[in-house]
């Protein structure tokens, strides 16, 4: 159990980015260890985070002011859930203009909330100038640039996105065979199944194939976690 209340936002200003597979995924790794998660989905159209995960997922919207304060309101609750937004690339832009006007992350942090803006990087020189944007408009916040090789496919983009403090290593997430991540889409599993035991349902060597991926996978983020937690704690004896 954590002993730390985090707010993920799975976040690009572009369509096609892996964005809901690593909305899942964290979703999935933050309950591994019997956490508690509440996900919001932005997603209007199919194959969303709530299509997926519907048991833990609600749907939500930014169309109007009430719409927009309850979310907002949601996200701050610090009753020791662990809490995922799937940001949908049309609604980038508006999402950020709301949490900077409503001073959302300074909220966050007075309350004792991490707010953590995981940025599904691509190539396009797009993506890197908003990565750049979120850094200018957010500088305390902890944003970390995710590589996906089943996105990036070999390119070598770390340069275009720069960090300054341990916690915003990008993370690599291992490339994922279109065959093993059909049977990821199209079956009951989470990946917090996958990472507990063999499917059943799944041919045996492709039940391993995805049983060793998704353990590599939650490794880069059980060290994004620990590199988080060592951060604070070496803040906390700087005051002492």
């Amino acid at each position: 159990m954590r002993s730390w209340s985090p707010v993920f936002i799975i976040a690009s200003p572009r369509p096609r980015t892996g964005k809901t597979f690593l909305a899942r995924l964290v979703a999935d790794f933050l309950r591994k260890d019997g956490g508690e998660v509440e996900a919001f989905d932005l997603d209007p159209g199919e194959g969303s985070l709530a299509d997926y995960r519907p048991d833990l997922t609600t749907k939500a919207g930014l169309g109007s002011t009430p719409a927009q304060m309850a979310l907002i309101d949601r996200l701050l609750v610090g009753d020791g859930s662990a809490r995922v937004v799937d940001l949908h690339h049309a609604s980038y832009k508006q999402f950020f203009t709301l949490v900077e006007e409503l001073g959302f992350m300074e909220e966050a942090c007075r309350r004792g909330l991490e707010v953590i803006i995981l940025f599904a990087a691509d190539a396009h020189p797009g993506s890197a100038q908003a990565y750049g944007r979120l850094l200018r408009r957010f500088p305390g916040a902890i944003l970390v640039a995710v590589f996906n090789e089943a996105i990036l496919q070999g390119r070598k983009l770390r340069d275009q996105y720069p960090f300054s403090r341990t916690a915003a290593i990008p993370l690599q997430i291992p490339y994922l065979p279109p065959a093993l991540k059909a049977h990821v889409d199209t079956s009951a599993y989470s990946f917090a199944d996958l990472h507990a035991q063999l499917p059943i349902a799944i041919p045996i060597g492709h039940a391993f194939e995805l049983r060793s991926w998704t353990k590599r996978a939650f490794l880069e983020l059980r060290e994004f976690e620990l590199r988080l937690l060592l951060e604070k704690l070496r803040a906390s004896l700087g005051q002492l």
